[in-house]
């Protein structure tokens, strides 16, 4: 169990919650869960209800999610894949973040009883929300305010699990009843607030000026502190925060795979410095190892055609020590700072790992 240097004690995550600390609302829409499920039931029983369906991609839920995914899930391809998708195989779905989700969905019609009957689980009193407030707001600036978090359930038109877009928390009903558990779905919940409330951190930020080193390190940061902070992420080098469970919430397989694979991943990120500072690295080479590498959901074994089989990202892992050990050493204040002052990180990050023994990740 580390200190929380910022926070002057350790105690386990949500403990001690008060009105006080919160001072923000998380507020859940899930209308159109029960719909969706209905229209799964008619599609079972070979007569939807198209007209129903169409009044239900208009809903502002859905607006949200049309709007996060833009020209790559629209509402046209997604209302043609819902009439359809019981009698389509993975291999002939052309769009890949539907053809990433359709097992999902096959396993809702299949079993449409048991995903009706879990619709308690979006039944989440407010003791939890207030929790899962709290502890996203322990994970942020202790002068950052936050009014009100809307928390938006649908079944899922993307592989995402979960998603921030602007100021809406979005969560996808059909992997959180095949895949999580309610305590992973709370540790999401304080995960994707966190979220909301760092966007808000980096709104104040004019990236398109940053030094490439400077935002190659804080690309990191987003993932990586919100599953410090709300997953209580055990890494290579960061440590959990709080007493009791670690890696809420995240996908053990994955976590294993990210941990075996944290010294490949490290000398990937000193290769990146070094090649920055010598000049022979640009803001397109960085997009594009983002896309194929510490953003890409496959394992090295897996071709771009394959379903990815990972749950998180190299983004989070890594994130999460890299950032983290800035936390366990120097505590939370000592990470805000850096992350508005950048161009400290390297210094930072290599006394951190002096402090602890492990120059040999030092960039």
């Amino acid at each position: 169990m580390v200190e929380d240097q910022s926070q002057g004690n350790v105690r386990e995550r949500g403990e001690c919650i008060t009105k006080k600390e919160i001072s923000m609302k998380i507020t859940l829409r899930y209308d159109t869960v029960q719909p969706m499920m209905h229209h799964l039931r008619l599609l079972k029983q070979g007569k939807p209800d198209e007209k129903a369906l169409d009044v239900l991609l208009d809903h502002p839920d859905y607006h949200v999610e049309f709007t996060r995914y833009g020209a790559n899930v629209t509402k046209d391809v997604y209302r043609e894949y819902m009439v359809r998708f019981p009698e389509l195989s993975e291999d002939e779905i052309d769009n890949m973040h539907l053809k990433a989700h359709h097992r999902c969905y096959l396993d809702a019609f299949e079993n449409v009883d048991h995903y009706e009957a879990s619709l308690s689980m979006l039944n989440i009193d407010q003791h939890t929300l207030d929790e899962q407030a709290a502890i996203a707001k322990a994970g942020l600036p202790d002068d950052l305010a936050l009014a009100e978090v809307h928390v938006v359930f649908t079944l899922g038109i993307g592989a995402s699990f979960g998603y921030v877009h602007q100021h809406h928390v979005h969560v996808d009903f059909l992997q959180l009843v095949k895949e999580k558990t309610p305590e992973e779905l709370s540790a999401s919940l304080a995960h994707e607030v966190h979220h909301v409330g760092f966007n808000k951190l980096l709104s104040k930020m004019d990236m398109q000026t940053l030094p490439l080193e400077s935002l190659f390190y804080l690309y990191f940061s987003g993932e990586g502190l919100a599953v410090k902070y709300c997953n209580n992420a055990e890494g290579v080098l960061s440590k959990p925060i709080y007493d009791g469970p670690v890696n809420v919430g995240l996908d053990a397989w994955t976590w294993d795979y990210l941990r075996d694979d944290f010294d490949e991943a490290m000398r990937r990120v000193k290769t990146t410095v070094k090649a920055i500072r010598d000049g022979c690295y640009t803001k397109e080479d960085l997009h594009h190892d983002l896309q194929t590498y510490w953003m890409n959901p496959r394992t090295d074994n897996q071709a771009n055609s394959d379903i990815p089989a990972l749950k998180q990202l190299r983004l989070y892992s890594v994130g999460n020590d890299i950032w983290g050990i800035i936390h366990d050493v120097f505590g939370k204040e000592k990470v805000y700072d850096t992350l508005q002052n950048l161009a400290h990180f390297a210094a930072t990050f290599n006394a951190a790992l002096e402090h602890i023994g492990k120059t040999k990740y030092c960039v």
